[in-house]
């Protein structure tokens, strides 16, 4: 009992809580002051305000009855209702109002009214709308012209609104019963100064992907799309129920109604949404959605959604959306989304995203993005990024992402300002004005930040620095040092990078021993012929002939730096080293030996203790050679 309480209760909440926001000739705010006036002159004066047309049956409206009537800034429909006294219906069809007498009583028996619709050559005219908006009723004229209502004892008020595209439109009033009707519609004459409305194209072929959606054809008659289409007016249905939207008499007439509170126990179409809607199946919308859509398979809107969807499978939507799509297996939309897209596997988004794409797999933006674009797999998007960019494998951005792009593989953009951060390659074919952090490869253009990675490359460093095993500047400088020490008497150090922050990789040979090392170092120069430089390394000390780790060499190095050519330079200078000996092959314990004597490397392996001292080197660097 409790149950069925709610569902009154939630019922009657959207039947006396929701309200048409659909503009409506009806809801126009006029001014009337007349006296002693016909109703006539009066209607006329409407038109002449509201820049719309009456239509009516002259032989059920007084047009010569003379009335008073005064009011300030009133709807249209309430004045129609004071001119009329209550006796009276309204319908607004395009850009007229259909004024209706209350009969006085109803026919008992069914009737039918049969027609032919002509041009004025008498060719019939097949496609054409008969659509008689009292009653809910609409026919399209077959390929003889014909067309046939089947009426009953409740249809009362029959008026047929006439259109067929490139053909005035035409209204005519019928006196219920059975009876034939011929029609002869007038070409309408195009302006020559006539020019398509702008945006007229994208929407005819956003209609015609509509229409080939596959889900459409199965379920919405291709007769209540055309009627959609081509009649500009609607009908508010507080609360619906359907079944399929090809089941019923009325089933053309759906694709009129907005709806309020829409049940759809397999699925359902209609012109538009203010409300909710659920559907076993699927939810099919022509127009614009407002509020809330959950279905076990599919949303379809054709025009814009504002609100949230909930899919079991898909959503697509054709326009754009304020609010979010969520969905099992993918979302996608031809237009902007301001809001969020959720999938179980991927989202597209052909324009603008403002907001955030999470997917399962992945995410595909051809418009801006400004928000956060999350994924499984990989992230892609043709247009700027302004946000975060993160995924399991791949980003790739053909344009400037401004944020940060997160991945566990690769990240590629145009142009990064922030931080690009993976795990094997970071690529970006212009500027970088920020950070790139990866294991492997870091490459950009113009360097205005930081590279760390295993291998860094740029083309040219504007203020920043590379920090990795192997750094290159294509049109930066690199340097070979061949020097002589109290250590070894040969010394080999391949320098790259930027002049201020360079590495270098080392490689020392002598004393029956080998040296593997990196470092860092900086210039400063003092002149146009003398640097000043120092840098400072760790290297690894090896048996030459065993090949076993003997410990690590530790240096610190104070050099000038004199250019004898123009790629030739003379180098000297002072060091301080540290080495420590391999744990294995200390003898004895005891305090740092500071020693004194060349073989420092020797002694400390003989003692098992650190020794630290200053040393020498001198040596000649060629720079930039090729």
């Amino acid at each position: 009992m409790k149950i069925k309480h709610f569902i009154l209760f939630f019922l009657s909440f959207l039947l006396i809580s929701q309200v048409a926001k659909t503009q409506n000739l009806l809801n126009l705010r006029i001014t009337i002051n007349v006296q002693n006036t016909t109703v006539g002159e009066i209607l006329k004066d409407i038109e002449k305000q509201g820049n719309f047309f009456f239509a009516y049956n002259p032989d059920n409206i007084d047009q010569t009855k003379t009335v008073s009537l005064s009011a300030r800034d009133i709807k249209v429909r309430d004045a129609l209702k004071e001119l009329f006294q209550h006796e009276a219906t309204f319908q607004q069809v395009e850009n007229h109002i259909i004024i209706n007498s209350t009969p006085k009583s109803e026919a008992k028996n069914s009737f039918q009214i049969t027609g032919h619709i002509a041009n004025s050559s008498d060719a019939p005219l097949d496609s054409a709308i008969v659509y008689d908006p009292e009653n809910e009723k609409l026919v399209i004229s077959q390929k003889d012209g014909s067309f046939a209502f089947d009426f009953d004892t409740n249809d009362k008020n029959i008026s047929l609104f006439v259109r067929l595209r490139s053909y005035k439109d035409t209204i005519i009033y019928v006196t219920p019963g059975n009876q034939r009707i011929d029609l002869r519609l007038q070409r309408r004459e195009p302006s020559p100064t006539a020019l398509t409305p702008i945006g007229t194209e994208d929407a005819e072929l956003k209609l015609k992907d509509f229409e080939n959606l596959s889900l459409v054809q199965r379920l919405v008659p291709p007769e209540a799309i055309y009627a959609s289409s081509n009649l500009n007016t609607e009908k508010i249905m507080p609360v619906q129920f359907s079944f399929l939207p090809k089941a019923g008499t009325n089933s053309f007439v759906k694709g009129l109604r907005v709806n309020h509170a829409s049940f759809n126990i397999l699925a359902g179409y209609s012109k538009g949404l203010s409300g909710a809607e659920f559907g076993g199946i699927a939810n099919i919308i022509q127009k614009e959605a407002k509020g809330f859509q959950a279905a076990g398979i599919a949303n379809v809107v054709l025009g814009d959604v504002h609100g949230t969807q909930f899919s079991g499978i898909y959503t697509m939507d054709l326009s754009n959306v304020d609010g979010f799509q969520v969905s099992g297996v993918y979302n996608s939309l031809r237009g902007t989304i301001s809001g969020g897209q959720i999938s179980g596997v991927s989202n597209t988004a052909m324009k603008t995203v403002n907001g955030a794409q999470v997917a399962g797999v992945f995410n595909v933006a051809k418009g801006k993005v400004t928000g956060a674009q999350v994924s499984g797999v990989i992230n892609i998007d043709k247009d700027d990024v302004a946000g975060v960019e993160i995924t399991g494998v791949a980003n790739i951005s053909k344009k400037t992402v401004r944020g940060l792009q997160l991945a566990g593989l690769y990240n590629e953009s145009s142009e990064i300002n922030g931080l690009q951060l993976s795990s094997l390659i970071n690529l970006n074919r212009n500027k970088t004005q920020g950070v790139q952090i990866t294991t492997i490869l870091n490459t950009t253009k113009a360097l205005n930040g930081l590279q760390l990675g295993l291998v860094n490359i740029a083309d040219t460093i504007n203020t920043g620095f590379q920090v990795g095993l192997i750094n290159i500047v294509k049109h930066g400088k690199y340097s070979l040092e061949f020097s002589h020490n109290e250590t070894f008497p040969i010394d080999f150090n391949f320098k790259t990078g930027n002049p201020r922050l360079y590495s270098i990789i080392n490689l020392s040979a002598g004393n029956n021993r080998l040296g593997f090392g990196y470092g860092l170092g900086s210039n400063f120069p003092l002149n146009k012929k003398f640097t000043f430089w120092t840098d400072a390394s760790s290297t690894s000390i090896h048996d030459s002939k065993k090949l076993t780790t003997q410990g690590l060499k530790l240096t610190m190095r104070y050099g000038l730096n004199y250019d004898l050519f123009k790629h030739i330079s003379l180098r000297g200078g002072i060091s301080k080293n540290y080495f420590i000996p391999q744990k294995s092959l200390k003898k004895t314990t005891g305090e740092i030996l500071i020693a004194s004597n060349t073989n420092h490397i020797e002694r400390a392996l003989q003692n098992g203790k650190n020794s630290f001292w200053s040393g020498w080197f001198f040596g000649i660097q060629i720079s930039n050679l090729f």
